[in-house]
């Protein structure tokens, strides 16, 4: 009996790419659907049962939830699905905190050809798999140009993100049901721990460290 997938990522090449690799896999693997933002990702999963989600972190979407609000709610939606995510985000704070939410894969988007199949068949097993790049980029926490501070927050490195993808301060609390004062608060901390002084310098530190 086929292991049943659903595929979401908004890139042809991506697509094609799991397609073929899935086509060869034993056992079994069959694309039962696929969507190509965050909107028909929902309507998918209501649709069709399945074994296995494989998703993009960030798609178009119809509703600003950016990737790690929809990974966050795709894991208390469906608690025991599991879950590989792929991306193309270098930021250490990123993938630490989309490990921290319980999925279990996670690869570069350069990996997945070489990688895909072995992730797959771990996680179908029950086990967590981390791609090598990814590994890579942990164990060299400090050291590698996509670094965060560790002193940043996690929930600081959120809003860092979310202000720098070009929310406002209200939205980003009204986003994350938080108050306006406290965004403020992480933002005014995190632009302190960072060293910057103007919005254009946080949009740039969050532009270079493949932040969005």
């Amino acid at each position: 009996m086929a292991f049943k997938i659903i595929l979401a990522d908004d890139h042809p090449i991506i697509l094609t790419g799991v397609r073929s690799l899935m086509a060869e896999m034993q056992p079994s693997c069959d694309i039962v659907a696929e969507a190509n933002n965050v909107s028909e990702l929902w309507r998918t999963l209501e649709q069709h049962e399945c074994d296995l989600l494989i998703t993009d972190f960030s798609m178009p979407n119809d509703d600003n939830v950016d990737g790690m609000a929809m990974i966050k709610q795709l894991r208390r939606k469906y608690p025991n699905l599991p879950i590989i995510v792929l991306t193309q985000v270098h930021n250490l704070g990123v993938l630490q905190a989309l490990l921290q939410i319980g999925i279990q894969g996670l690869l570069l988007k350069k990996s997945v050809i070489a990688e895909l199949e072995k992730t797959v068949k771990k996680v179908l097993l029950g086990s967590v798999y981390i791609g090598e790049t990814v590994r890579e980029l942990l164990n060299e926490q400090g050291i590698n140009q996509y670094a965060i501070p560790v002193e940043l927050s996690l929930k600081e490195i959120e809003v860092v993100r979310l202000l720098a993808n070009g929310m406002s301060v209200t939205q980003v609390a009204s986003y994350l049901h938080r108050s306006v004062k406290t965004i403020s608060t992480q933002k005014t901390n995190a632009m302190q721990k960072l060293g910057l002084k103007s919005d254009s310098e946080l949009f740039h530190y969050a532009q270079q460290q493949g932040l969005f």
